[in-house]
């Protein structure tokens, strides 16, 4: 006997409905397989805070506690292997912030970050922090550049031993933290410096303009360089001006005579 089987025809409808279906769920598959990735690559980069680590460079063990908030505490047996340590440490934490740090303080982030930034990094070439973290560098005793060199050999040795583990940030943006130097740490204090004297420079650039265009004695009087608290903190302060010509009108008025 044979038997057959109906079935409503397929429309067209449906089709695209079972399109639409596959395709979000494709897509939802990309986006766990990247959220994973993300998650893997992010957890591999997290420095180790417990065990034993074998570091080439020290030459002592160096014990490094944390406290509840994270804060390492270096306990070593002389002060090169506590600071090669609090290299190694910190750039365990924060070595893309270091490094993205530098790359701002010397005009660099435009060859990672693209042409948006040329802008910035022009003006900070113009300002030529690395020639002065240089110097600074090259002024240094022996026994500070031991100390200092100290300190990026820790750093570079994190660096050498997690090429493949680098923080996340290394990965998006598909490059290589180079070697950390002595006028490394310079330039970021330079550029510190720079930044907690930005609104200084910024008023002295619009005194000068005012000063031009209104001359010396108006400006004095918009931008006083005196003032009462200029004085040391032992000091007792020092009267105004305007108060002490209070206090002795004789040097105003000529005809002035006292009772």
């Amino acid at each position: 006997m044979a038997t057959v089987t109906l079935s409503p025809p397929t429309t067209r409808r449906s089709k695209t409905l079972r399109i639409v279906s596959a395709i979000i769920l494709v897509l939802l598959l990309a986006v766990a397989v990247v959220a994973g990735w993300f998650v893997w690559v992010a957890k591999a980069s997290l420095p180790q805070l417990d065990g034993s680590l074998k570091v080439a460079g020290l030459k002592a063990p160096v014990t490094v506690l944390r406290d509840a908030q994270g804060m390492p505490h270096i306990r070593a047996g002389s002060m090169e292997d506590a600071i090669f340590a609090q290299g190694y440490v910190t750039a365990q934490d924060r070595l893309w912030q270091m490094d993205i740090t530098r790359r701002f303080a010397a005009g660099e982030l435009s060859e990672i970050l693209g042409p948006d930034l040329i802008r910035h990094d022009r003006e900070q070439r113009i300002l030529m922090l690395p020639a002065v973290a240089e110097h600074a560098a090259a002024t240094l005793s022996p026994d500070e550049r031991r100390l200092s060199q100290a300190y990026c050999d820790g750093v570079n040795a994190f660096i050498e031993s997690h090429r493949n583990r680098l923080p996340i940030e290394f990965r998006v943006l598909k490059y290589q933290p180079r070697a950390w130097r002595v006028k490394d740490s310079f330039l970021i204090g330079a550029n510190m410096m720079k930044a907690l004297n930005h609104g200084t420079v910024e008023n002295e650039r619009i005194r000068e303009l005012v000063t031009a265009k209104l001359g010396p004695e108006l400006t004095e009087e918009l931008y006083p360089q005196v003032s009462v608290r200029d004085h040391p903190p032992t000091a007792a302060p020092k009267p105004s001006n305007k108060k002490a010509k209070q206090e002795d009108p004789s040097e105003d008025d000529p005809d002035f005579a006292p009772d």
